[in-house]
């Protein structure tokens, strides 16, 4: 991994290629020789956040994530951290940047721990560096060791209770020079890709409130999120990395505001807090009854079949999430439609049997409606190998032989 010592950057002026992003985040830390601050904003477009709370344990420090879950293209469920800090004071966040394959690390082995909570090789390996260090450049270290490959379209921006903060690009580190280090959704070592939403904006603005601020405090700080978010920012933060304290605010209202203490909620073992649900209005009513998912209602067991819903109204006009229930006992994980008016998700039962799929909502809040009605499937056993003819007769007349046609799985 090359490190790079960077100043701050001019880049108003800088042309080239727009990268569509879904995300538009922006961070920042600030050291006054008194306190460590470090602050970002979310702007995914998914929210489905929770905070999940890891006690420390022997050798692994306490820890707290921004996670969410990620539905991937095979329709398997993924969680992943956007953001965190430890006990020690280590923080970090991620940003959606071009596409950039770093090559540095090709030959290094693809982080393993079947001990961590997050089993994807990239979410494993932040949440492994931040259970064993006290500051980024242990964290760098650990993170060295192993392939980056898959950091092609995101950077890490890491910071410590010390006043020391970084930005790896992959293959590149920069390092904060003064006070104050701004990172938006663009490479600082290849600017010439361009950035997403508004990326070199943003990075402009955070830099000059920061160079004009007279006096660092947490109402500038939230001040300059406010100016940086473009309207889809679903949290944002400001850390006090020295008390452990976070400063937590929801849906770009930076009005109400929810101080987390991190100490305290270690102390109350692992756990994990729905971000929306901090922020509740007393007023709050839950989405509509959904409509019953669509889909197959027969099929083969080990098949993967598709089943969409349709988006229910929410009282209050609250955009809303929803939760497939495949009957066997596990269920979709929480899914967040974007422009179209339907959603989707795929499954498969291992097991022959009739299973009823459910569908239900959950507004940003948390508030979750009722369930569906549902729809009923069948997977019964694959069918043996039999006389085509004699199969052919029992299947057209189906009223015939029914123990007989239960043996040879046709019912």
């Amino acid at each position: 991994m090359k490190t790079k010592v960077v100043g701050i950057l001019v880049v108003t002026l800088l042309i080239g290629p727009l990268v569509s992003q879904v995300s538009a985040c922006t961070g920042f830390t600030y050291d006054d020789e008194n306190n460590v601050f470090a602050a970002c904003n979310n702007d995914c477009g998914l929210f489905d956040f929770n905070l999940r709370f890891f006690p420390s344990e022997t050798d692994k420090n306490g820890m707290v994530f921004f996670d969410i879950a990620e539905v991937q293209p095979d329709g398997t469920i993924l969680r992943a951290p956007y953001a965190g800090l430890n006990d020690q004071g280590c923080w970090f966040s991620v940003y959606g940047t071009p596409n950039l394959k770093p090559v540095n690390s090709i030959d290094k082995p693809i982080f393993t721990n079947s001990e961590c909570y997050y089993k994807d090789p990239t979410c494993a390996l932040a949440e492994y560096s931040m259970s064993k260090s006290s500051n980024i450049f242990e964290s760098i270290d650990i993170i060295d060791d192993y392939n980056l490959e898959d950091w092609s379209y995101f950077q890490i921006f890491m910071a410590d209770k010390n006043g020391d903060s970084a930005i790896i690009e992959g293959d590149d580190i920069i390092y904060k020079e003064g006070d104050f280090q701004v990172v938006s959704n663009f490479l600082q070592s290849h600017p010439d890709l361009g950035g997403g939403a508004n990326a070199f904006v943003r990075y402009d603005t955070a830099v000059s409130m920061l160079e004009n601020m007279s006096e660092p405090s947490v109402e500038y700080f939230r001040g300059i999120l406010d100016a940086t978010q473009l309207g889809g920012t679903v949290y944002s933060m400001v850390c006090d990395l020295d008390n452990l304290i976070i400063y937590l605010y929801y849906l770009h209202d930076y009005e109400k505001q929810v101080v987390i203490d991190v100490d305290e909620e270690l102390q109350k073992g692992e756990h994990q807090i729905y971000v929306g649900s901090l922020f509740e209005p007393e007023d709050n009513q839950a989405p509509l009854k959904p409509d019953a998912p669509t889909g197959e209602a027969s099929g083969e067991a080990g098949v993967d079949y598709e089943f969409r819903g349709k988006k229910t109204n929410d009282p209050d006009g609250d955009r809303t999430m929803y939760l497939f229930d495949w009957g066997d006992g596990t269920d979709s994980d929480w899914i967040t439609p974007l422009m179209t008016g339907t959603f989707k998700a795929t499954h498969n039962w291992t097991e022959r049997g009739t299973y009823d799929i459910r569908i239900k909502g959950k507004d940003v809040y948390g508030r979750e409606s009722d369930w569906s009605d549902p729809l009923t499937v069948t997977m019964p056993k694959n069918k043996p190998y039999v006389n085509t003819p004699f199969i052919d007769f029992l299947e057209n007349h189906p009223k015939l032989f029914p123990l007989l046609r239960q043996l040879l799985g046709l019912q």
